[in-house]
């Protein structure tokens, strides 16, 4: 009786034949971890008996066996026309070269010598599965069309998402992928329009470049899933294409770029994080260090401790930047536990923000009607993207240094707090407005001529604020110069909190 082991309930079946019992142990091993169903036989009549009886999709076939040895077994196969097309890898301990072209002759599509590497036999196994199953994908679409099953193949299994809408928006199809993104089932056939559709799960960004959809633009489309504390951000490309100008369907793709995105966010917001909260404390550090070291002779004990009292002060402030950055390194769901934030943090972080950047005071304006609920959001980002929008009214102000209002009221009807951040610079084209959230655009080379930093700023403000399923505008100023930016932020529910504590 042959072995069976049944591992999985997917149709794909390896025929294993040897009459040596180790041999067979040895591939079974060898191949256990690919998700097959495995037989096993130790004679040739009884290896052609099983191939009748299952049909497998591969056979692993020894060359020296009693009775009836390999060549004769394949070349029986191949004369049968139920069997003739299954693919065969013989192995042999057969060195000569004879030996291989009478195992190719035979019918044999792949020649194994032992003794073979594991990793090799599991990487040819692999690769010949794979082509049995775009062979029998080919077999079955041919009363259709070969090119299109081929197509059809390599759309279902691709990384990205396709959707073929046509120029209603109604989808027409959507692979696996783009199934799983929208939600979809095989059996559903939505009846909304793919922006509906996708309008139920993400937020379209930005919101300008979709209101042609689906027609192309110039400016990327995403769509972004908000970060919650039990589940990432999610980042979803969104790119439409006319295969043929006289199409009348679209072509959908759908990129998962959440890693770009968060990776060019977070080494910002790195390096945001080194250059304001590492450079302050080091020069009280090293300048009050230094005149110790060169004038120590000459001091009175006073005057020593007051200078070491500002580089011990310097140190205390490294050390907070130090856990700031470990905070950093923390999973967005960490951080939002252990670095909670609500409004009545603010007065705290412009004061921060004011020392730092030594910019006149900021006049803050919190609705006493707000209550001590926590955003959702951390205090450090938040503080990131104040910082930022700060930097930013400094670069354009005549003068670099802004007068900065800045004015907290809630949004109770949509469970957000609204930040309004005004400063009395200069009014931006309109043009500017809407290009200045992009990555790598520098307003400033048109008003100051500085070409400052990579013009990244504001874009990773535009995503920190997206992930946590916010909002940003920014306008001009209609009583004075200078520009508004509207933030808004959703606050958090307490119960998320006791549910995520409670985990």
């Amino acid at each position: 009786m042959p072995l069976w082991y049944d591992i999985t309930m997917e149709q794909n079946t390896i025929l294993i034949v040897d009459d040596d019992e180790l041999m067979r142990s040895l591939l079974v091993e060898i191949i256990t971890p690919f998700n097959l169903r495995l037989l096993t036989a130790q004679r040739g009549e009884q290896a052609l008996q099983l191939a009748q009886q299952h049909l497998p999709d591969l056979i692993l076939l020894d060359v020296m066996m009693p009775d009836m040895d390999g060549f004769e077994v394949c070349r029986r196969l191949r004369d049968d026309p139920l069997l003739a097309q299954i693919p065969i890898v013989m192995i042999t301990g057969l060195h000569d070269r004879e030996a291989k072209i009478r195992g190719f002759e035979s019918g044999a599509d792949e020649f194994i010598t032992k003794p073979f590497d594991p990793g090799e036999l599991q990487a040819r196994i692999n690769t010949v599965l794979r082509l049995n199953r775009y062979r029998r994908l080919l077999q079955e679409q041919a009363r259709v069309n070969a090119e299109r099953a081929r197509f059809e193949w390599v759309v279902e299994t691709s990384d990205n998402a396709y959707v073929i809408i046509d120029r209603n928006d109604r989808i027409r199809y959507a692979n696996q992928r783009a199934r799983t993104y929208l939600g979809l089932s095989e059996q559903d056939h939505p009846v909304q329009t793919l922006r509906e559709l996708v309008s139920q799960r993400y937020r379209l960004v930005p919101p300008e470049a979709w209101e042609q959809w689906p027609a192309a633009t110039a400016e990327p489309r995403y769509l972004v899933h908000p970060e919650t504390l039990h589940s990432p951000e999610q980042w979803l490309q969104v790119e439409a294409a006319l295969i043929q100008a006289t199409d009348d369907q679209v072509v959908v793709t759908l990129r998962d770029v959440t890693q770009q995105i968060t990776a060019q966010r977070d080494m910002w917001t790195f390096h945001t994080a080194i250059s304001h909260k590492l450079r302050t404390p080091l020069v009280s550090i090293i300048g009050g260090l230094n005149i110790l070291h060169d004038n120590i002779e000459h001091m009175d004990r006073a005057m020593a401790k007051n200078i070491a009292a500002i580089a011990l002060s310097g140190a205390h402030r490294l050390k907070h930047s130090i856990d700031d950055i470990l905070l950093y390194v923390r999973s967005p769901g960490d951080i939002q536990q252990v670095d909670p934030c609500t409004v009545f943090d603010l007065p705290v972080i412009v004061t921060a923000i004011n020392q730092e950047l030594a910019m006149p005071t900021i006049s803050l304006k919190i609705d006493p009607a707000l209550d001590s609920r926590r955003l959702l959001i951390s205090r450090r980002s938040l503080e990131i993207v104040l910082r930022e929008l700060c930097e930013n009214a400094r670069k354009f102000h005549p003068q670099q240094r802004p007068v900065v209002t800045l004015q907290v009221d809630a949004d109770l009807a949509q469970q957000q707090v609204r930040l309004v951040f005004c400063d009395d610079g200069v009014h931006l084209p309109p043009e500017h407005l809407q290009k200045i959230w992009q990555p790598y655009y520098q307003a400033e080379r048109s008003f100051t001529g500085q070409v400052e930093g990579m013009g990244l700023g504001l874009a990773q403000v535009a995503r920190i604020i997206l992930a946590v399923g916010g909002s940003y505008q920014m306008r001009n100023r209609p009583d004075r110069p200078g520009i508004c930016v509207e933030l808004r932020i959703p606050f958090a529910q307490d119960r998320d909190f006791d549910r995520s504590s409670n985990q």
